[in-house]
């Protein structure tokens, strides 16, 4: 069930029975030589719309674009700033809440969201906690999860692709927009990549990157460890629907939160 092609009275309807809503976060970044600009909002829409259709979902319109300042030197690249990012999920969850709303869960694609969006609840809890006192039980929650981080999905991407994941323009992440445009697949040569240092992640997760120009020096064609190449179209069926199971069960366990 998609909030922008419904109507009010539908969505009236829906409050009757449910106060949670999906919401797809991503980014419009480049993804390597052959990974569509698009890629991690497509991801995360087409785990959220999947739970949408097979269990009656909520899901609201995509965020499309996200931080990711560290790709601007890729041409097509659309970043915002962490505020404006912060402010955008901020009013996204106070206009629903007032009509009703309270579960919030956020399905993320992108890592450079994280912080951001994290942050923006704080302020949202902050908001309401020095408005309402300690009396304010209840209400409002929100939750974030990134696609890869349900057990599922992230077994099922490490068992297919091992090492080369990697980190950025992942073969996993491409397969699954194989799957929903596959029309768009991009049949592109390209080397291995190189393997970085075993402490990058520890450095640089949740695309904790330096600048444009910086990012683009290290890694010329926008990939990190990955080797997208690898990547079909049946692969990317079998992901999404390992992370719709797993996001259904992890969604309707926050709704169930004290």
């Amino acid at each position: 069930m998609l909030l922008q092609l419904s109507t009010w009275k539908e969505i009236e309807a829906y409050l009757e029975r449910s106060t949670g809503i999906i919401i797809p976060t991503g980014s419009t970044e480049q993804h390597g030589p052959n990974g569509l600009i698009g890629t991690d909002a497509i991801c995360a829409e087409a785990v959220a719309r999947g739970v949408g259709e097979e269990h009656g979902v909520l899901v609201g319109p995509t965020i499309e674009l996200g931080v990711a300042q560290f790709n601007l030197g890729f041409p097509g690249t659309v970043t915002m700033r962490a505020k404006t990012l912060m402010a955008l999920v901020e009013d996204y969850v106070r206009s629903l809440a007032g009509q009703g709303f309270e579960r919030f869960y956020f399905l993320n694609g992108h890592g450079g969201n994280i912080n951001p969006i994290r942050a923006a609840f704080q302020d949202i809890y902050a908001d309401r906690g020095m408005t309402a006192g300690l009396g304010n039980r209840g209400g409002v929650r929100c939750r974030l999860r990134s696609w890869w981080e349900y057990e599922t999905a992230n077994k099922l991407r490490h068992d297919l692709y091992g090492e080369w994941e990697g980190f950025h323009a992942t073969p996993s992440e491409v397969a699954m927009t194989q799957h929903v445009y596959p029309d768009a697949i991009k049949n592109v040569a390209m080397e291995k990549p190189r393997h970085v240092a075993g402490t990058f992640y520890r450095d640089f997760g949740g695309d904790n990157h330096f600048d444009a120009a910086d990012h683009r020096r290290k890694f010329p064609d926008g990939r990190i460890a990955s080797d997208p190449s690898l990547a079909t179209p049946e692969a990317g069926r079998k992901l999404i629907g390992a992370a719709v199971g797993d996001a259904f069960a992890d969604y309707q366990a926050f709704l169930g939160e004290d």
